[in-house]
């Protein structure tokens, strides 16, 4: 199987892709499974288109899909979790709990982990931590986890993605430091962020560093999820060494060193 993972980021789209799967039968002959959201809704259908570009807007569009139950797609809403009121100011960003959907119940363990996480840290705010603001609910369920905007991706920045005019100031060494800081106080806090990666470190308006994307973020000693091919080793445990790692690899990115190429641990 050839599997596509494709966010749409137009407002205006009523139908957005979460992620489009192509896979081949004995025969070789294949078909795509596609997963759109729309109104807070998932719904997946299945094509005959044989290629993933072929399945354009317009296809989407004119798609008829199954729709996949919310219980089976959002966390439960709990009491624990800080409602956040709307509408929402256009300096905060929504981190979809769909996202998560296709792996069932064990997605949305991880988006209640991710939200445990948030809560917690929320009470004692760092600089180069994300900002967390709560949480949308929809009837007895939690669907968007709500968090500050930031300008860029250090990802992006670095391979040049950025159009100057949008671009944080950037300075290397108050990057790494921001970075570290940020680990730092997760460490004494037990927490092992163990998904340290270029895109997981956003900048903010003045060019600091800010830690993001909190659902592999774990206790010491617990099981680790492994992290993202080419910037972890692929640990079972979830240890500081793992952070420390990652940011060592980030330090050489930045420096033109390193490119992410590294996936022998996993296998690829």
């Amino acid at each position: 199987m050839i599997f596509a993972v494709v966010s749409s980021t137009n407002p205006t789209k009523a139908r957005q892709i979460v992620s489009i799967s192509e896979s081949f039968n004995d025969d070789g002959f294949s078909k795509l499974e596609v997963v759109w959201t729309e109104n807070s809704q998932v719904f997946v259908t299945y094509s005959s288109h044989h290629r993933l570009k072929q399945f354009d807007d317009h296809a989407l569009f004119e798609a008829q899909g199954t729709l996949f139950p919310k219980e089976k797609v959002y966390p439960s809403w709990r009491e624990n979790i800080t409602e956040m009121q709307r509408p929402l100011a256009s300096n905060i960003y929504t981190k979809m709990a769909y996202c998560q959907c296709l792996n069932g119940e064990a997605g949305i363990r991880l988006i209640d982990a991710e939200i445990d996480v948030l809560e917690a840290l929320s009470t004692n705010p760092h600089p180069n931590i994300v900002e967390y603001h709560g949480c949308i609910r929809e009837e007895d369920y939690m669907v968007g986890i709500c968090l500050s905007k930031y300008r860029c991706t250090l990802n992006e920045l670095i391979r040049g993605q950025v159009p100057p005019d949008q671009r944080s100031p950037f300075d290397p060494d108050t990057v790494i430091s921001g970075v570290m800081s940020g680990l730092t106080f997760l460490h004494g806090l037990g927490l092992v962020h163990d998904d340290i990666n270029p895109h997981n470190i956003m900048l903010n308006d003045e060019g600091h560093a800010v830690i993001i994307d909190f659902d592999s973020c774990t206790h010491v000693g617990a099981e680790s999820r492994g992290g993202t091919p080419g910037w972890s080793t692929n640990p079972t445990i979830a240890q500081v060494e793992n952070d420390e790692y990652g940011l060592d690899l980030i330090v050489q990115f930045i420096r033109g060193e390193y490119n992410g190429e590294n996936v022998e641990p996993f296998g690829l």
